[in-house]
C-alpha cells in the first residue's frame, strides 16, 4: 500500500511540474446587497490539460475550474463551510505575450456563508494574471 501512495504521488507531483503555472492578482467585491466590501486576494493556478485548471485563490480557497465554452465554470472550496460555484470570462483581447502571459478576466462566484442557515453572498472579481 505504501508503494501505491508514493507512485499515487510521485505521478501527481510530476504532471504538475510540467503543468502551465499562473499567478493572479484580484479585486474581490463582495456583500453586494448590503454595501460593497472590497478586498484584494492573491493565487496560483496550474493548468492540468486545455481545458481544465486547479489552484488556490486567497479569498476562495482551493478552485478547480474548466472551460464551458466562451466562459469558464468554477468551483471552490475553503474549509468546512467555504464552498463557492461561479462562472468566470477571460477577455481575449487583453491576453497574450511570448514569454509572460498576461491576462484579464472577471469572474462572479455564489459563496457559502453560513451552510447551516444557507445564506450566500455573491463575490465579482477582476483579476489581472500572469503566466509562463
Amino acid at each position: 500500500m505504501k508503494m501505491v501512495r508514493n507512485i499515487a504521488i510521485i505521478a501527481v507531483a510530476a504532471s504538475l511540474s510540467f503543468a502551465q503555472v499562473s499567478f493572479h492578482m484580484g479585486n474581490n467585491f463582495s456583500e453586494l446587497s448590503d454595501g460593497v466590501a472590497v478586498a484584494t486576494s492573491y493565487g496560483a493556478t496550474f493548468e492540468l490539460n486545455d481545458s481544465a485548471s486547479l489552484g488556490y485563490d486567497s479569498a476562495l480557497g482551493m478552485l478547480f475550474h474548466f472551460d464551458a465554452g466562451a466562459v469558464s465554470f468554477r468551483m471552490g472550496w475553503s474549509g468546512a463551510d467555504g464552498t463557492s460555484i461561479g462562472l468566470g470570462k477571460s477577455w481575449d483581447m487583453f491576453s497574450g505575450g511570448d514569454g509572460l502571459k498576461t491576462s484579464i478576466s472577471t469572474n462572479y462566484d455564489l459563496v457559502t456563508t453560513d451552510a447551516a442557515e444557507n445564506t450566500y453572498d455573491g463575490n465579482l472579481s477582476v483579476v489581472i494574471g500572469f503566466g509562463f
